[in-house]
């Protein structure tokens, strides 16, 4: 039973360790404020692009950029952090909101969870019927994890950029925002796309794979 435990909970880091870090700053350290926010235009995009009705959009007060996605189509609440929303112009904004926006309308959530579950079973499955050793196990939640993650980037963030790139008023603000996304974590490796971390472990596609996608939609015209 012990090798089970120490598979589940390996393969759990390993899969959400960027969820795992973000929330432990939230409740670690000096508590980030928040507050919510009436933007018309924001609550306008999304529902005219997108057809989703926002309940409410939170404003986490931290000079980082990132946007996220709270709960299901019936129930969607988006947070911006300030460094984002205040340092975004109209056309980047754009692009933020309409991809968190088709995460929800899309189901990711629930798929990402679907994905992770079934992978995390097959493991469980793999370690009571092999009986392999702990380095064994160490090994196969790496590689599971790595093969959960590369899914879940493809099925997930990968066509929620595609979608908000594809209903974009200006594609080209997809281009600058990650200009400013290089500056904003230029100190942090774990968003270095030279980065090996980077490619097997973010859920994430890259900046430069973004900008691609975004000029196929500028020379498409």
């Amino acid at each position: 039973m012990l090798d089970v435990i120490v598979f589940i909970l390996l393969f759990l880091i390993i899969v959400n360790w960027f969820q795992l870090m973000s929330f432990s700053n939230l409740v670690v350290g000096k508590k980030i404020k928040t507050s919510s926010i009436k933007d018309e235009w924001i609550h306008n995009k999304v529902k005219k692009k997108t057809g989703l009705t926002l309940i409410d959009i939170t404003l986490f007060h931290d000079k980082k950029m990132y946007g996220m996605m709270a709960g299901l189509p019936f129930w969607p609440k988006m947070i911006l952090s300030t460094g984002l929303y205040e340092s975004f112009n109209k056309d980047e904004l754009e692009w933020v909101v309409l991809h968190e926006a088709f995460h929800c309308v899309l189901w990711h959530n629930l798929q990402s969870f679907i994905i992770e579950m079934v992978i995390l079973f097959l493991g469980i499955y793999f370690v009571k019927t092999e009986h392999i050793g702990l380095l064994s196990i160490i090994f196969l939640a790496i590689i599971l994890g790595v093969i959960c993650i590369q899914i879940i980037r493809w099925t997930t963030e990968y066509i929620a950029d595609k979608y908000a790139i594809e209903k974009m008023t200006n594609p080209k603000g997809v281009i600058t925002a990650q200009d400013k996304f290089r500056i904003n974590y230029k100190d942090n490796f774990l968003n270095s796309e030279k980065s090996i971390f980077r490619m097997l472990f973010h859920w994430n596609i890259t900046f430069s794979q973004r900008i691609q996608i975004a000029n196929k939609r500028i020379n498409s015209k």
